[in-house]
């Protein structure tokens, strides 16, 4: 607990630094659900993090789902009627408290990202592939919509 606090206020300095509206925090609804936060490290890339929790695990308990994602973009890929919607596609780290046990695996996200013009909010809908590398090899999926305020 004391790394993950350490950790976020580090990525919180880090963001600061940037410039304006290089960074947005919110909500990832989906599976799993929780806050999210991105930071634009260029016109093109970011950093993607998520802290989530699943309350209805298979063996009836709780899990907490820490990601970390690098992520690239495509802007003016996909323009409609003026508006930049940006595909994305990324690679990251998983880590996951479920049940008294401890996961660690690689996660792969890709989805699309709308920024208005006019208001300063981010939605994106994301799927990703879940890789899970210890204790066991596994394999899975998450997605959800996700919106974050601009700032």
């Amino acid at each position: 607990m004391r790394r993950t606090i350490v950790l976020v206020l580090l990525v919180s300095c880090v963001a600061l630094s940037l410039s304006a509206q290089a960074m947005g925090a919110g909500v990832f609804l989906g599976q799993p659900s929780g806050l999210s936060f991105g930071v634009d490290l260029a016109k093109t890339q970011g950093l993607d993090f998520k802290a989530a929790w699943n309350l209805g695990t298979a063996k009836g308990g709780a899990a907490i789902i820490l990601q970390g994602n690098y992520e690239l973009f495509f802007p003016r890929v996909l323009v409609i009627e003026g508006q930049n919607f940006v595909p994305f596609i990324g690679v990251g780290a998983q880590l996951a408290v479920a049940d008294g046990s401890l996961g660690l695996g690689i996660h792969v996200p890709g989805g699309i990202n709308w920024r208005p013009r006019t208001v300063p909010i981010e939605l994106f809908l994301e799927l990703g592939l879940d890789i899970g590398l210890f204790p066991a090899t596994t394999f899975g999926g998450s997605g959800g919509l996700g919106v974050r305020y601009r700032f």
